[in-house]
């Protein structure tokens, strides 16, 4: 025993010395203020919180959507009390009756100066602010209504990392320099995909500009007296706090999104909240044991329809939910439907479920065809799953995001004011009756997971990489703190002009003024004489 002993000493004194010899990574202590009740915009955000925490960084979350079992290295802020989730909160007529140019006041119904206001004055706010979860290394905030949370990381003296749920937000650019040309660069709302005509590049080009000057007037110049209200007269506007920001956590992806140029200060990490999914297709034991037996027998396969987290699908009109149930009805597959109430004569092959795990559902093997509204979160669960679509859009960024699935070749779009018996059973029919559509859903769903690492470990390392180079200003563009005249070269454009004026014109005038004949003087007349 003694012999062995003495024998592992030497392994154990350098096992001992390598360990200590190992780098430690620094951990960090992340505050997350996401305060909107938003759940599909949450998705994103406890995923990027749950993936900091499980690296051994300690976070702090600001939400509505505090966590359903603890975590370790996570601690919630609970808002929900105070701000109710949206889901099931609109019917299908208020959310078809939004025009795409007025969404910033639509989103400022939900996320503007109000919901500052609101937050600022809760004891939760209080509480983070004053040091009651201790101090902090960085502020995440999201860039979708009022800018009034960049604040925080202004008073906290903190790097301010933003994130955006979209491909791509209008007022995203200004404050980090990124390149927002609107003659190639597709506006969000936008419904075009691919290259865009004149006319498409005309009104891309207005509703850019009309978005981002709505979203500072309406959104941020709006707020900044809330902001002074709380924080003191001497704060600076919200347009100038936002220009801090140390980077931006883009959702987009180029296999589905078109190729834009980025700043070093804007990183793309498209489908981040996938980040346990695996790519396979599997029957998960994660759900329901009936409904689970149901998908495995399916001799034709199964199709998924939902209209999302935020409409109520039981508020379609009854001829179009009648509609829907004779199309159901007439297919080979069964249906599965999302739906709230219980009060439908439904067909053999449908059933309905007022919730779902989504993400299960479309995993499994047997399932065909989704037909969705088109809401990102979802249709990226699809696109990583290779399951084709059928987007019924309803209003913002769902029509563009169906289109421009369609583009691609992995989805069909099909008007809400057309869902007929006949519209669904012909695209329906065309999306499930060959391989085609999922064929090409499959490849693009190799290209979404052809990356160097995933979308989490991409976010995960460049907030450390923030954090570590204490805000890392170097990745700031020079172009984003240029005036707009200098950034577009008009004053170099207006020198340019008067020298080629100069070398034109001034020759002109001097030959003209040469060949210039002088005027001859009149002759005098000699006074006639008088004769007698």
């Amino acid at each position: 025993m003694c012999r062995t002993t003495t024998a592992l000493a030497p392994m154990a004194a350098l096992l001992l010395l390598a360990a200590v010899a190992l780098p430690v990574a620094d951990s960090y202590r992340v505050l997350g203020f996401f305060p909107f009740n938003g759940r599909s915009h949450n998705i994103m955000f406890k995923a990027l919180m749950e993936v900091l925490a499980d690296n051994g960084h300690e976070v702090v979350q600001f939400s509505p959507f505090p966590q359903k079992t603890p975590r370790a290295n996570y601690t919630d802020v609970d808002l929900s009390k105070e701000f109710p989730s949206l889901v099931n909160s609109l019917t299908f007529e208020q959310m078809t009756s939004f025009s795409r140019f007025k969404i910033v006041e639509l989103i400022n119904n939900f996320a503007g100066p109000d919901l500052c206001r609101r937050v600022f004055e809760t004891q939760h706010f209080k509480d983070v602010m004053s040091g009651k979860y201790g101090k902090f290394d960085v502020v995440f905030t999201e860039i979708f209504g009022s800018d009034c949370w960049s604040v925080v990381a202004y008073k906290l003296n903190l790097p301010l990392i933003s994130v955006v749920t979209a491909p791509d937000f209008a007022w995203m650019h200004e404050r980090v320099g990124s390149v927002d040309n609107p003659s190639y660069i597709i506006t969000p709302d936008e419904p075009v995909a691919g290259k865009m005509s004149f006319l498409e590049r005309a009104m891309n080009t207005y509703t850019y500009l009309m978005k981002r000057y709505k979203h500072k007037t309406i959104l941020n110049d709006g707020a900044d007296a809330v902001v002074r209200q709380f924080f003191g007269a001497d704060t600076p506007p919200i347009n100038e706090l936002v220009r801090r920001t140390s980077l931006v956590l883009v959702n987009r992806h180029v296999s589905v999104n078109p190729a834009v140029p980025v700043t070093p200060n804007v990183v793309h990490v498209g489908g981040l909240h996938l980040k346990d999914t695996k790519a396979e297709r599997v029957s998960s034991p994660r759900l329901e044991a009936g409904l689970r037996k149901w998908m495995d027998e399916a001799e034709h396969g199964v199709i998924f329809f939902t209209l999302g987290s935020l409409v109520r699908t039981s508020s379609l009109p009854k001829h179009t939910i009648q509609a829907l149930l004779d199309a159901f009805g007439a297919l080979p597959q069964r249906v599965l439907w999302k739906y709230e109430e219980d009060d439908l004569d439904l067909p053999p092959n449908v059933r309905t479920a007022s919730w779902l795990p989504q993400t299960d559902v479309l995993a499994h093997p047997k399932m065909v065809l989704f037909i969705t509204h088109g809401g990102l979160m979802g249709t990226t669960e699809a696109v990583l799953l290779g399951v084709p679509m059928l987007g019924i859009p309803l209003f913002a960024d769902q029509e563009p995001n169906v289109l421009g699935y369609q583009h691609l070749g992995i989805a069909l779009h099909l008007p809400h004011t057309e869902m007929t018996k006949d519209n669904m059973l012909a695209a329906i029919h065309k999306l499930t009756d060959t391989d085609k559509y999922r064929k090409r859903a499959r490849e693009v769903a190799d290209l979404y997971l052809d990356r160097p690492r995933s979308a989490a470990a991409e976010a995960l390392w460049w907030t450390e990489y923030v954090v570590r180079n204490k805000g890392a200003p170097h990745l700031r563009p020079l172009g984003a703190d240029m005036p707009l005249y200098q950034y577009l070269l008009l004053d170099v454009a207006a020198v340019f002009l008067a020298a080629v004026l100069a070398v034109v014109l001034v020759p002109v005038l001097l030959v003209r003024k040469l060949l210039a004949k002088p005027r001859a003087a009149p002759a005098k007349q000699s006074p006639k004489k008088k004769t007698n």
